[in-house]
């Protein structure tokens, strides 16, 4: 479910959690946030847009890692928005879309090596949590989670 209302943040925490290239994830007042940086059409759009540029310019076809490395470059400064963002605490205000998984929802979590597994009613996900903020991440979902949370060495 994608919402694209702002997100109540009392505080500026948002810990990162593993990021996709279409997605940045983070650990927040609200819950386990899944903010997109990067459509799929967005993606093909500019991937299409800019190999055709490029032939008509220099009568060639570049292929694929030149215009991947221009869509990585484009996506750094949405990125950059977001943990801008969730350090400062107006991760609310970001006016993009984003998914939700409430702390009420989660049946069960577990972080084991680094790495999170939550259980809602509706599924399973598996998060990384990167190594620089995994103490402060484990103990704030401590705090939110409570008896639901299991932690293994």
């Amino acid at each position: 479910m994608a919402e694209t209302s702002p997100l109540a943040m009392s505080s500026g925490i948002g810990y990162p959690l593993n990021g996709t290239f279409f997605w940045e994830r983070l650990i927040s007042d609200e819950g386990i946030v899944s903010i997109r940086v990067l459509s799929a059409v967005a993606f093909w759009s500019i991937l299409i847009a800019a190999e055709a540029i490029l032939f008509v310019l220099f009568r060639l076809l570049i292929g694929f890692i030149p215009i991947v490395i221009l869509l990585w470059a484009y996506t750094r400064g949405a990125r950059s928005g977001v943990k801008r963002a969730a350090a400062s605490g107006t991760l609310g205000q970001l006016a993009r879309p984003r998914t939700v998984i409430k702390w009420d929802e989660i049946a069960s979590a577990k972080v084991k090596k680094g790495s999170l597994e939550v259980v809602t009613s509706r599924r399973k996900q598996k998060f990384v949590i990167p190594k620089a903020s995994r103490d402060n991440a484990v103990s704030f979902l401590s705090g939110k989670l409570g008896p639901k949370l299991t932690v293994a060495s």
